[in-house]
């Protein structure tokens, strides 16, 4: 059957700006992809069906795979049009990591190859943002600034102007704890006075600065509701990160490299109480 990856990504800085008057947030944040993914299958079918090698995930119309199929068959306005879905779960969910998110926006662009659908970039975009304010990120997935809900993307650029390419050894620890993304913004108080310029911050590859202001304005609640969290990215820094910070609304928590071998030795180090992922610098 064809198939497609639904990889993740991990916010480098995450600031709650203000909330809005129609209950979401204003935020500003920096997306960046990784190689950790998911695999979604999809074939020929009579109906609708949905299955998953994970036998904790919901496989009914709560499930973003099943959303994102039944939206693309409203907008084309085909309700009866079929297909067999079978995803691969790798991504930790409940981590921050838009693993939900990518895998609806995968089910977007496999179904309309599979149903030969010639849907204009636009309306799959807006699709796409009726599922959930990440998805529209992951139908390109390259480095991006986010601002408004976090669906208002640029294209991220480096200091040179051409797109930008990570230097660093990312190390991903995802404790075994599950993070509610409504609890996350619960507790979260907004800030939009002076607050740093993320993408530039990011772009500058200046560790000092990622330290000062590529920061997350969840990690301290989300740390003080999951003190294991806290305590990851304490060990992340003990293991040589030269900064180490919380992904989304949590639980996965990113360390920063500069060389491989610290990282891959925190890698086996965390491994023993998380599930971990590293990835390389951009090439």
């Amino acid at each position: 059957m064809p198939a497609r990856l639904a990889p993740a990504k991990v916010n480098l800085g995450l600031h709650v700006l203000r909330r809005r008057p129609d209950g979401f947030h204003d935020l500003a944040t920096v997306f960046l992809p990784i190689g950790w993914a998911d695999r979604l299958s999809a074939g020929p079918a009579r109906r609708l069906a949905f299955s998953s090698d994970d036998p904790h995930l919901p496989t009914g119309a709560s499930n973003l795979v099943v959303r994102a199929a039944m939206a693309l068959r409203l907008w084309m306005g085909d309700s009866a049009r079929g297909a067999t879905l079978r995803l691969e779960k790798n991504v930790p969910y409940g981590a921050g990591l838009g693993g939900g998110s990518s895998d609806a926006a995968a089910a977007l662009r496999l179904l309309a190859e599979l149903w030969a659908v010639d849907i204009p970039e636009a309306d799959l975009h807006a699709l796409a943002l009726g599922l959930g304010s990440d998805v529209p990120f992951f139908l390109d997935g390259v480095p991006a600034h986010g601002t408004g809900r976090g669906e208002r993307l640029a294209p991220l650029v480096g200091t040179d102007g051409a797109p930008y390419r990570c230097p660093f050894w990312l190390v991903v620890a995802v404790p075994p704890v599950h993070v509610s993304t409504a609890d996350a913004f619960a507790r979260v108080t907004p800030a939009d006075h002076r607050r740093p310029d993320l993408a530039a911050a990011v772009a500058s590859n200046d560790l000092s600065r990622w330290r000062a202001e590529v920061t997350n304005d969840f990690q301290a609640s989300v740390e003080a509701a999951e003190p294991t969290i806290g305590r990851t990215r304490e060990a992340l820094l003990a293991e040589g990160a030269g900064h180490a910070v919380l992904s989304g609304t949590g639980s996965a928590v990113v360390g920063v490299f500069e060389q491989e071998d610290v990282a891959r030795t925190a890698k086996r180090r965390l491994g023993k109480t998380c599930r971990v992922w590293v990835e390389a610098p951009a090439s």
